[in-house]
C-alpha cells in the first residue's frame, strides 16, 4: 500500500505528517510505504491513500476525494490511526 501525505509545498507538514504515519502504521502492523507531495503536483503521484489538512482538503481534484483522509492534526498519532483504520476498514468492507 502507499500513502502519500500532501501540503501546500510538500516539504513542511507533509514531511511530520510522513514521518508519523509511518510509526503509526509500523505499530498497527500495516506494510506501506509514505511519500510526500505539494498539492499543485498530486494528480501525477498514484496512492493508494492520500492524507492531507482540513485547509487543503476542498483542493483534492474531485477523482481523488474517495481515497482522501483529512486529518485535523499531523501530529496527533491517535487520530492518524483512528482515520486509518477507518480508511482500511472501509476498504474492506
Amino acid at each position: 500500500m502507499k500513502i502519500v501525505c500532501v501540503c501546500g509545498m510538500g516539504l513542511g507538514s507533509s514531511v511530520i505528517a510522513k514521518m508519523n504515519i509511518e510509526q503509526v502504521v509500523k505499530k498497527m502492523n500495516i506494510d506501506v510505504s509514505v511519500d510526500t507531495c505539494d498539492l499543485g503536483s498530486i494528480r501525477s503521484v498514484p496512492a493508494d491513500l492520500y492524507v492531507t489538512t482540513r485547509e487543503l482538503a476542498a483542493n483534492m481534484p474531485e477523482e481523488l476525494q474517495a481515497k482522501t483522509v483529512v486529518l485535523t492534526n499531523f501530529v496527533r498519532k491517535q487520530e492518524i490511526e483512528s482515520s486509518i483504520g477507518e480508511y482500511l476498514t472501509r476498504l474492506s468492507s
